[in-house]
């Protein structure tokens, strides 16, 4: 199991007991309600904190990425960046910057879609949300070259709002939520 799922666990687990309710509503204890837990710690935290996560920011587009550690990056600022797991048979995402004109729209960014080669492929289409800014979803048949996309308009930063494509290969739709997750936009 990772580190940070150890951490963000062990996380959970004292924010559970740390907000047990107290006081005049708290419910009263019975003895059936006691039970004995043993749990036995599986990993020890460091003293040395060590980032998990690295900032990828590109400022023509106008986000940051918190890459996790053990991930490669790669890209050109302004056109597009690609982010994948190390290891074989791993997921990648990409990011891409898609000309829209001035005032660009999502119906815009899925009219573009829709035409392009990845077009006969979109099985399914659904309002999203990336860091506050409505997108739209896509999902592919299984032979497509990827298995999502989500389209967003990034509000104004620097030219201007602009669409970006944001594109999963090799991921199950929890990995896709979880790279989203990551994604920050800046103006």
């Amino acid at each position: 199991m990772s580190k940070a799922l150890l951490v963000t666990l062990s996380i959970l687990l004292l924010s559970a007991c740390m907000f047990q309710p107290t006081g005049k509503f708290a419910p009263t204890p019975t003895e059936a309600d006691e039970t004995v837990v043993t749990a036995t710690p599986t990993s020890q935290l460091s003293a040395s904190i060590t980032p998990t996560s690295t900032p990828y920011k590109d400022n023509w587009l106008c986000f940051i990425v918190d890459v996790p550690a053990g991930w490669t990056t790669d890209g050109v600022s302004g056109g597009f960046a690609s982010f994948t797991i190390s290891g074989a048979d791993q997921p990648s995402f990409n990011i891409a910057s898609v000309s829209l004109g001035q005032t660009p729209t999502l119906e815009q960014a899925l009219d573009e879609l829709r035409r392009g080669s990845l077009g006969p492929y979109v099985q399914e289409v659904k309002d999203f949300v990336v860091d506050g800014q409505p997108a739209l979803w896509a999902t592919f048949a299984p032979e497509a070259e990827f298995q999502f996309v989500v389209m967003a308009i990034v509000p104004g930063c620097g030219d201007g709002p602009h669409a970006l494509f944001i594109s999963a290969a090799g991921a199950d739709e929890k990995a896709f939520e979880m790279f989203l997750s990551h994604i920050r936009f800046f103006q």
